[in-house]
């Protein structure tokens, strides 16, 4: 699990960030006590939902010194394949470019936050039931059988750690920019061999003999503590490491930092790779969360607030 990364980003006025956390922490509060989180969130609506664990009891985990991270791991298998996209064109199938489908087993252009609550995973923890998707690959022309996608939970790049909440049961969001036709920022998307360790590059790499092709997507971490999705699937989320490693006030709900490395076996030059979004720097992944809500905020309590590395458990046989 040597494969993390982090950045940092510009300064911003820290009087304003205080006073917007303490503003947000005191309506977190209130919501928790009125018990508003599970009727909002479990209905799928995309406005007004409540953050998922009050900051008394995330707090009661102790706090993670600032110089080191926590993450827990989960492999998951790939699941299916379609050209459907349940965020970009929900109820319409067969209108996106095709897809890699992992984690639920039930992703399609229906899926809502219920369906995928009601059903399995491929994923090595049973209580992770979230939806993650990805472009197909393509070498020359042919279509590339992904091999695994592992999904990392971290602190990320955060000067507080300690202030980590857990994802809103139906959150949606999408990184990386499938329009790219030139290198989007490493930070975000990068290519590797599975044997370089945590760098990457805009450009994948000439081959990889003997290991496995990697993509790396990393997901935002700061949420606007309101918005389950938003018109372009990225305005209601925002990244810390362009704020110097805080939230920002239009965005101050800190959440783990997810990122998901795609496995692939290929072998040959790789100078004539694309992905069903377009080009090989149109790198981008989807994510829709129906995490098991006390599960995902045990995890974060043992491993991401107390700064350690909380591997996955191996995948159960295939059946």
């Amino acid at each position: 699990m040597a494969d993390e990364t982090a950045a940092a980003g510009g300064p911003r006025h820290r009087a304003e960030r205080g006073r917007a956390r303490k503003h947000w922490t005191a309506a977190w509060a209130v919501t928790i006590s009125v018990g508003l989180v599970a009727a909002l969130v479990l209905s799928g609506s995309g406005q007004g939902a409540p953050a998922s664990a009050s900051g008394s009891a995330m707090a009661a985990a102790g706090s993670t010194p600032a110089d080191r991270m926590g993450v827990f791991q989960i492999k998951c298998r790939w699941s299916h394949a379609a050209p459907d996209d349940p965020i970009v064109a929900p109820g319409d199938p067969g209108a996106a470019h095709r897809h890699e489908f992992y984690g639920n087993v039930s992703t399609d252009a229906h899926s809502t936050t219920s369906s995928l609550t009601s059903r399995g995973t491929t994923c090595a923890r049973p209580q992770d039931k979230a939806a993650y998707w990805s472009p197909t690959l393509y070498n020359k022309g042919t279509r590339v059988q992904p091999n695994l996608m592992n999904a990392y939970y971290r602190t990320g790049p955060l000067r507080d750690p300690s202030v980590i909440r857990p994802y809103p049961l139906g959150l949606r969001m999408i990184a990386g920019d499938a329009h790219a036709t030139t290198p989007q920022s490493t930070v975000v998307t990068h290519w590797s061999c599975a044997d370089d360790g945590p760098k990457g590059t805009s450009e994948p790499p000439p081959s990889c003999p003997g290991v496995p092709l990697r993509l790396k997507i990393v997901f935002p971490n700061c949420w606007d503590g309101k918005n389950l999705d938003s018109a372009d699937h990225k305005s209601h989320m925002a990244y810390s490491y362009k704020h110097d490693k805080e939230c920002p006030a239009s965005h101050p709900v800190a959440l783990p930092t997810l990122k998901m490395g795609l496995r692939y076996d290929i072998s040959g030059p790789l100078d004539r790779i694309t992905l069903a979004s377009g080009s090989r720097f149109s790198g981008h992944a989807d994510f829709w969360n129906a995490w098991d809500p006390a599960a995902q905020r045990r995890l974060i309590e043992q491993c991401l607030l107390r700064a350690r590395t909380c591997n996955s458990p191996p995948l159960p046989p295939r059946r």
